[in-house]
């Protein structure tokens, strides 16, 4: 069978999808409740990674990325993934992985011998009536960070694993518009703050402001066109109208921004909806709730 290219297809291993797809969903709910964990993605200037125009690795993919990130450093703390080997005598022997290097091998991006966390060492701790549970020592807990920190997490091999399961997330999550939409509002809160004077050191960043906490309006990319037209089913996300002409035949400005760029939102693919004229004419740069309904994949 001839292998598909990895540009047109993605092969889905569903690694935590949805648990992270979860925890961004509850983060774009209530953004304000999360501005603390948000520090991580957003101080020191990272933000900025957020605002050129049109990138495939998209707002969606960072958060992505930065949730399986967080999970893999909780990951080091246990509970570990047991499996039992079979050794050369033909006795089984217990032994504890991190889920990360089993991520990896699962995948394909790594054959290297997996890294075994030491022998059992902690104590069993009461944490509700009549329940305990094993909580491990500070020295495997600190043998496990440190392998994860310094080995793992500065591979490419971690990178690759990375991008796939951002890849995944996006492939799951990209048809909810609500959800797409609260992430976006979250950086918005940042870019509106933003103005020239802070991005001196910046200047191509800068450059694609057009005011303070303004992005400037770029059309959209083909390829960004396409996606929206089909997520929406070239139908626009207000009132349903049926918009499945050739796709060319659309003009750009009918690719609605959702979160409007007077209010920091920003030119990427999340930020995205297909609207009629009608529909895009009456919201303006009004902020607006995205729509969620969907048309069904066949009758009911």
């Amino acid at each position: 069978m001839r292998r598909r290219s990895r540009k047109r297809w993605l092969t889905h291993g569903f690694f935590r999808t949805y648990q992270i797809a979860s925890r961004i969903s509850a983060i774009a709910a209530d953004p304000i409740a999360y501005l603390r964990e948000l520090e991580e993605i957003t101080v020191d200037n990272a933000v900025l990674d957020f605002l050129p125009k049109w990138q495939k690795e998209t707002v969606l993919h960072k958060f992505a990325r930065w949730i399986s990130d967080e999970i893999f450093i909780e990951d080091t703390s246990g509970p570990y993934v047991i499996e039992d080997v079979l050794l050369d005598d033909g006795k089984l022997e217990r032994r504890r992985y991190l889920p990360v290097d089993l991520a990896l091998r699962a995948y394909g991006i790594s054959n290297d011998r997996p890294f075994e966390i030491p022998p059992y060492s902690g104590e069993m701790v009461k944490v509700g009536d009549n329940i305990r549970k094993w909580v491990e020592s500070d020295d495997v807990e600190n043998a496990c960070y440190d392998y994860f920190i310094n080995e793992v997490r500065l591979s490419q091999d971690y990178d690759d694993l990375q991008a796939q399961i951002a890849d995944e997330v996006f492939h799951t999550m990209f048809f909810n518009r609500v959800a797409l939409a609260g992430i976006n509002e979250c950086i918005a809160m940042y870019v509106r703050d933003m103005d020239r004077d802070q991005l001196d050191d910046f200047p191509e960043i800068a450059a694609l402001f057009e005011g303070a906490g303004r992005l400037k309006r770029e059309p959209p990319p083909k390829w960004a066109r396409r996606a929206v037209f089909f997520r929406d089913r070239g139908r626009c996300a207000h009132c349903g109208t049926d918009l499945s002409g050739l796709l060319d035949a659309l003009p750009k400005e009918q690719f609605d921004h959702v979160v409007p760029l007077a209010r920091g939102g920003l030119n990427d693919i999340t930020n995205l909806q297909l609207l009629c004229e009608m529909c895009n004419l009456r919201k303006s740069d009004k902020p607006q709730l995205p729509s969620s309904q969907y048309r069904r994949l066949y009758e009911l």
